[in-house]
């Protein structure tokens, strides 16, 4: 079995949706293990901030017109912008609930 890469919106979308991911919950259990977060308030936000500043710079550089009009590969981006941010809030999380017990929320 051999995997190809493909090329296009599509896989541009994913990629950036599992690497944004990835780059967010790293840098949750890096602010929430270290309790940046109760010395620094804002630094609560850096783990959704940095899912959405990766997807972007990603789906950006990745986007080309490739023959469809823009507003198609577009409205993909924005789908999958917010779909990624729901599960990186989730998955955010569920990593601040647990360093902090009195933070969770019954999901």
């Amino acid at each position: 079995m051999k995997l190809i890469a493909k090329r296009g919106p599509g896989a541009a979308i994913m990629s950036a949706g599992a690497v944004g991911l990835l780059v967010g919950c790293a840098l949750a259990w890096l602010v929430f293990s270290t309790h940046l977060s109760a010395q620094y308030p804002q630094a609560s936000l850096a783990p959704i901030a940095a899912v959405l500043t990766v997807y972007i710079v990603i789906v950006a550089f990745t986007l080309d017109r490739g023959g469809v009009p823009l507003a198609l590969p577009l409205s993909f981006a924005i789908v999958g912008a917010l779909l990624t941010l729901v599960v990186g809030a989730v998955l955010i999380e569920m990593i601040l609930c647990h360093y902090d017990r009195y933070a969770c929320i019954n999901l």
